[in-house]
């Protein structure tokens, strides 16, 4: 768990211009549409030389959007003393930039056949679109402070469960616990709708499922432990379910902040396995430098090595648990990985021809962005093969165990009963799904 005293600290990296959140992006939008358009415009035909009354225009309206922009910031200011400063700093960073670019872009305006004129906007422009995005994603920031601020809470909540020493004591404590893990997981559903990167988008959609599944066996297995406190057994199962739900708390917290997760993987099908030993392989092995390619070779052993993964991955699609949709991105994720790997052979042989033919002129070997564009495609298509895969991992989990009528709540009923006819009708239903778990488990 994290350090549960003294204030959250705000990471803030001035120099970080990078967007996580498609909100910022669609605010940014339109002030670098009109920026864009006001940089494009072309002067007077030379016969109507003068001032240029579109340019004229557009500079008013981005003199009125970066208006909003400082009223926006100041307002957030205000209304978050933790980052006052901060967005102050920020907005008045917003204010001068955007007195610089309508003082640049006025000027341009009387004068718009003027090259040094519209190189001075454009030096302006750039300045103040920074200085926006800065401020867009600090105010983005407080949304991830209060979802920080409530994690925090939640976390001093667990302690008290885990702490609890009596049955009231711990019904308060899960009480609290259960309403403030509510509003977390609330929080942590719109920053999941906002986040651009899938794959943290996926993550946290995780840790919110693990989150809420393990709430409610947290107050039974807790309930057991402080009745029975000298039996192993309900301690480690308690401590088990508590493990798993600071593990989902620390996800969320790692990705609110940008960050993958930091603790072991939340998921059982993330674990070792044949065709994630593979796959994992088969990323390092289709790295390398061009002049280490050779057709002959390299070619054949990297097509065999995506046959079998891809064999792999055709007996999860035609899995009868496998959901039909699921089935379908498999089988297309597959095609992709086959295109992308036929892709990067080709740059591969491409650049291994140049350094052959240019030995001299490519002295420092370094590689061309083709070749670098063909790479990151490569192990982005890797990985959304890999992310499907273990989608349908889970689906098969929970469609066999987590469905209300499972066999094993069949079989518990029947026990209870003390019905044994029902017991042995129930057991070999029951031990076939164990087996289908464990076989989706391998």
């Amino acid at each position: 768990m994290a350090d549960h005293f003294g204030p959250i600290a705000l990471k803030w990296d001035p120099k970080n211009l990078e967007i996580r959140t498609m909100s910022v992006e669609k605010t940014l939008e339109p002030l670098v549409l009109q920026v864009t358009t006001l940089v494009s415009t072309k002067g007077p035909s030379k016969k109507k030389k003068g001032r240029s009354k579109r340019a004229h225009v557009l500079v008013a309206a981005v003199e009125k959007a970066t208006e909003n922009f400082i009223e926006k910031g100041e307002s957030i200011a205000y209304e978050n003393p933790d980052i006052k400063q901060e967005m102050l700093s920020a907005v008045e960073e917003v204010r001068k930039t955007g007195e610089a670019m309508s003082v640049a872009a006025r000027e341009f305006a009387d004068d718009p056949c003027s090259s040094l004129k519209r190189s001075n906007m454009v030096r302006a422009a750039r300045n103040l679109l920074s200085a926006v995005t800065r401020l867009l994603i600090l105010a983005d920031m407080v949304d991830v402070h209060l979802l920080l601020k409530s994690l925090r809470v939640v976390e001093d909540d667990l302690e008290k469960v885990k702490n609890a020493s009596s049955q009231s004591e711990l019904l308060d404590s899960i009480k609290a616990f259960g309403r403030n893990a509510s509003d977390l997981m609330a929080q942590a559903a719109k920053r999941q709708r906002e986040l651009k990167d899938p794959r943290l988008r996926d993550d946290l959609a995780a840790a919110r499922a693990i989150l809420k599944k393990h709430s409610t066996m947290l107050l039974t297995a807790s309930k057991v432990y402080v009745r029975h406190p000298e039996l192993a057994a309900a301690k480690a199962n308690r401590d088990y379910v508590f493990k798993q739900v600071c593990e989902a708390v620390n996800t969320i917290s790692d990705v609110a902040q940008g960050k993958g997760p930091s603790v072991a993987p939340l998921h059982p099908y993330d674990g070792p396995g044949e065709l994630a030993a593979a796959l994992d392989d088969f990323d390092e092995r289709v790295v390398m430098d061009p002049p280490a390619y050779n057709e002959v070779r390299t070619r054949p052993s990297l097509e065999e090595r995506l046959e079998s993964i891809i064999s792999g991955a055709a007996l999860v699609a035609d899995s009868s648990c496998t959901r039909d949709e699921r089935r379908e991105r498999i089988v297309a994720e597959c095609n992709a990985v086959r295109q992308a790997l036929q892709d990067l052979l080709s740059e591969y042989m491409s650049n291994a021809r140049e350094f052959r033919i240019l030995p001299a002129l490519m002295g420092t070997k370094e590689r061309n962005d083709g070749l670098d564009r063909a790479m990151e495609h490569m192990c982005r298509k890797t990985g959304d093969l890999r992310r499907q895969l273990r989608k349908a991992v889970v689906d098969h989990v929970s469609d066999s165990f987590l469905e209300t009528n499972v066999p094993l709540l069949v079989l518990v009923e029947a026990a209870r009963a003390g019905n044994e006819r029902q017991v042995e009708e129930y057991a070999p239903v029951f031990t076939e799904h164990a087996n289908k778990l464990v076989e989706v488990g391998i």
